[in-house]
């Protein structure tokens, strides 16, 4: 195999995880956030709060998840 290929398949994997992981940090904190916020408003509160905590945590998960990706591209940053 040349080695200018095998360098651009490395690359290219490299690329392909860092977006992998980015995608599942931002999916899986809004997910999370939603979750814990439906979870209060039906077994904590039993529906009284329905749906205002689900969606403050929705918005709690968006920021965590944007806070993540910052600080996932801030650590690809510096290894290159």
């Amino acid at each position: 195999m040349d080695p200018e290929n095998k360098e651009a398949i490395k690359e290219f994997l490299r690329l392909l995880s860092m977006a992998g992981t980015m995608t599942t940090a931002l999916v899986g904190s809004t997910f999370a956030g939603v979750w814990f916020g439906y979870f209060l408003d039906t077994k904590v509160f039993e529906g009284s709060t329905h749906p205002w905590l689900t969606i403050i945590f929705l918005f709690f998960g968006i920021a965590g998840g944007i806070r993540s990706l910052l600080i996932l591209i801030r650590r690809f940053k510096e290894k290159v």
